[in-house]
């Protein structure tokens, strides 16, 4: 009769434990990581045979493929987006996490010896972050060795040519007046 006892008193722990994880992820999950990467975009890697077999085999940059085909980038860029507003700093934070889990590197990256993402081409770093906030630009793209911007209207172009249009000290002049213009709506309420 003990046995019995015992028996279902664990029964009902177990199932008791098993209760509270899943609330607890319910209500935690859409915060919880594990190595910076979302639990849900974890979950979603899991269930997606052909990203095992990438990251298991150590296929790099078939991972890397995979992982954008299922839009995992977008979705752990939506995820910090809020910690990090800066584009260019969310996009290396976000290809730091793909290095330091994966072992990806991304085209537009090179490893320092600190084990630190480094962008490539440090004018665009200067120059990104001034166009998004002037609204010039609303995303980026990096493929085939070239950064190319996407515009508020949805097209994508070269961003040395798009940048030739829109220098920095432009930018400025465009971030400045947005900046007035927001004030004076402000003040017309």
């Amino acid at each position: 009769m003990a046995k019995k006892t015992i028996r279902a008193t664990l029964l009902k722990l177990g199932a008791g434990l098993v209760v509270i994880t899943v609330l607890t992820t319910i209500v935690v999950g859409p915060s919880l990581t594990v190595q910076g990467v979302p639990v849900g975009i974890i979950l979603k890697f899991l269930q997606d045979g052909q990203a095992r077999e990438a990251y298991f085999s150590d296929d790099k940059q078939g991972l890397h493929t995979r992982l954008q085909e299922l839009d995992v980038e977008e979705e752990i860029k939506a995820f910090y987006r809020p910690q990090i507003p800066n584009e260019v700093k969310l996009d290396q934070h976000i290809h730091q996490i793909f290095y330091d889990t994966a072992g990806y590197v991304g085209k537009a990256y090179r490893v320092n010896a600190q084990n630190t993402l480094v962008l490539i081409d440090r004018q665009f770093e200067q120059w990104y972050p001034l166009a998004y906030q002037a609204g010039v630009v609303v995303d980026s793209v990096y493929e085939d060795n070239i950064h190319y911007v996407v515009g508020p209207d949805g097209i994508t172009a070269p961003y040395k040519q798009v940048a030739q249009l829109f220098p920095i000290p432009t930018l400025k002049q465009l971030i400045k007046l947005k900046s007035e213009q927001s004030l004076s709506k402000g003040k017309a309420r």
